[in-house]
């Protein structure tokens, strides 16, 4: 497997090196206005080799996976050519971190999905638009990194989103739902799609007729619902190593110190089963952790990589990532949860005189130098004396991660999960966030 490419990596004198290989097969289903408008069956097969000295990398990539073609890629990119004899190449089983059934052996029961949301969907006199978009995708990949070891993994992720959108006169409104998991088909099986269509067109219809939400300084009830959205974007960025040490995170220098409420514990988990961020071992080959991030309000950790865990003397906790063979791994999350605490939901929402419960986040940016954030509310509800009232449309919430952290004054002791695309220089991974419901005494939202 590449002997003599790794031969002349391994005489070229980087800190570390790999050659990363991945074969992978998608397919993808997209329906519209009643009608499937696309079906896509792909293949995407090539290798990548990279050295890295101190904070140099040289890469190259190819989708000629022949021994002649690697090894002219591995020439160019290194400084000394002289294969070591007696290379000794140790390769591990295949590991996979689920198990599952596979694809379904057509795609009936995909239509099947599309014709119940279709079918339920366009009842209603409100809804103009119902997409559905089923993907699937099998990769599989191999890293022989510098110590010898050829790592060897599968991985399987299914998707399936769909999106709703209503009018009202001059009103437009959106709402989707995206489900997804590692692992094959059978997760969408436990899913009741009339239910859950039924549920969507009764909440975007809610929307169109909702009031705006004046701008005030109010009180926020993140419900466990909403996913982890704003750790991920507000926070989750900021403690990835790149970020951190090229000085564009305002959690730079701040490890040991305390930066958000006792209550609260981050943790970046790459072994939750089926999550979809979840993986046996990251892009360099080292096996994936949890990792403790925040630990009671105290900075514990930050996510590494190889290089950026050398240049800290230090070992790399399984945090680097790449979209393909085309890429060079870096820093990224996989599943990043907020764990839940003590304080049960109804006594949260209760304890709010006037204010905002966010059910779903919508879209957003966030400044990751500073944490300054804005986000969308693609679902929320006014609360009155402690009860939840009419839902409200146009909200967004505006604010400070670091500062949001340390204002948290209550974590419910339930928990929920969103999952989704994180994208970072270019590349895009699957990622999954969570939290429990938690309580913001006062944060400024816009209308």
């Amino acid at each position: 497997m590449y002997e003599d490419s790794f031969g002349l990596l391994k005489n070229a004198g980087f800190d570390f090196f790999d050659i990363y290989m991945e074969d992978s097969f998608t397919r993808t289903i997209e329906s519209k206005n009643r009608q499937i408008e696309n079906v896509n069956f792909s293949t995407d097969k090539g290798v990548g080799i990279r050295g890295v000295k101190e904070f140099s990398t040289l890469f190259a990539s190819t989708n000629n996976t022949s021994q002649e073609s690697v090894y002219k890629k591995t020439k160019f990119i290194c400084d000394v050519i002289s294969p070591k004899e007696g290379i000794n190449i140790v390769e591990m089983p295949q590991m996979s971190i689920y198990s599952y059934k596979g694809y379904p052996t057509d795609l009936d029961s995909v239509k099947g999905i599309i014709d119940t949301v279709n079918t339920i969907a366009y009842k209603s006199p409100y809804i103009i638009q119902a997409s559905v978009t089923y993907s699937d995708k099998l990769k599989e990949i191999a890293i022989l990194n510098e110590e010898g070891n050829l790592l060897r993994e599968k991985r399987t992720y299914t998707l399936l989103y769909i999106e709703l959108v209503a009018r009202l006169d001059n009103i437009l409104q959106t709402i989707r739902k995206p489900l997804s998991a590692m692992g094959g088909f059978e997760f969408l099986e436990g899913i009741n799609f009339e239910t859950l269509t039924h549920e969507m067109v009764e909440k975007v219809e809610q929307l169109l007729k909702s009031p705006h939400l004046e701008p005030a300084l109010m009180s926020v009830v993140l419900d466990s619902s909403a996913g982890g959205t704003m750790i991920h974007e507000a926070v989750g960025h900021g403690l990835e190593a790149d970020l951190v040490f090229e000085s564009m995170s305002v959690y730079k220098d701040k490890l040991g110190t305390k930066v958000a409420n006792e209550k609260i514990t981050v943790v970046d988990d790459a072994c939750v089963e089926k999550a979809r961020g979840s993986f046996v071992f990251d892009d360099e080959g080292t096996h994936g952790m949890r990792k403790i991030l925040i630990k009671n309000g105290v900075l514990n950790d930050y996510m590494f990589d190889k290089m950026y865990a050398k240049a800290n003397n230090r070992l790399s906790n399984g945090g680097a990532r790449r979209q393909s063979y085309a890429y060079v791994p870096i820093p990224r999350m996989s599943n990043t949860y907020i764990l839940p605490g003590n304080d049960n939901k109804e006594a949260i929402i209760g304890s709010i005189g006037h204010g905002l419960l966010v059910k779903k986040m919508g879209g957003g940016q966030v400044n990751p130098v500073t944490g300054d954030f804005v986000f969308e509310v693609s679902e929320g509800y006014l609360i009155e004396k402690g009860k939840v009232k009419h839902m409200v449309r146009g909200a967004t919430l505006i604010g400070n991660g670091p500062k949001i952290l340390q204002e948290i004054d209550m974590v419910g002791d339930d928990f929920g999960t969103e999952v989704g695309t994180c994208g970072k220089s270019s590349q895009g991974v699957p990622v999954t966030d969570g939290e429990p419901t938690l309580r913001i005494p006062k944060i400024m939202i816009g209308g």
